[in-house]
């Protein structure tokens, strides 16, 4: 396959808790800290002489240090406003992303996620089937949730 000029490395989301994105992402999905600092960041909307705004940059990497990265951004400014939570029914908008992560067990994700406050669950681990370049059939087991910052995540796992 012909290498491509470029790599997508990662996407920096803003979220409001950090903790809880840890929570999901570090400790039961098992990325592991690339990076988690304190840093002064523009933050977009501000003058743009408006002074930097303290923040908390914590990078997580899955199974590389290059690609494949999710990098979360917390303002440190308590003044912030908690947002409202996304209402379950509510359709994707335009902008918006799904984050489709693959995991080694999505039926014990699923089980240790139940105990995370703010996680909004779509559906139940279940089983869909893909049709394949080759005529085969692709089986995938996965739910689907909104983490408690509103980010819409799909969670699957290759069966046989």
């Amino acid at each position: 396959m012909k290498k491509a000029p470029t790599d997508f490395r990662r996407i920096t989301i803003r979220v409001h808790r950090m903790e809880p994105v840890l929570a999901i992402y570090r400790d039961i999905l098992g990325m592991q800290t690339y990076y988690d600092k304190e840093v002064s960041v523009s933050v977009p909307g501000d003058a743009p002489d408006a002074p930097k705004s303290p923040a908390r940059l914590v990078i997580l990497k899955c199974n590389d240090a290059y690609v494949g990265m999710l990098g979360f951004l917390q303002l440190l400014d308590p003044s912030s406003p908690e947002p409202e939570p996304r209402p379950i029914n509510e359709r994707l908008r335009p902008g918006e992303g799904v984050l489709v992560m693959t995991h080694d067990n999505v039926e014990v994700a699923y089980q240790k996620m139940k105990s995370v406050a703010g996680v909004q669950f779509i559906d139940e681990p279940h089983v869909n089937e893909f049709p394949r370049e080759d005529g085969g059939v692709l089986r995938v087991e996965g739910f689907r949730f909104i983490d408690p910052n509103g980010f819409f995540v799909d969670l699957n796992q290759t069966v046989e």
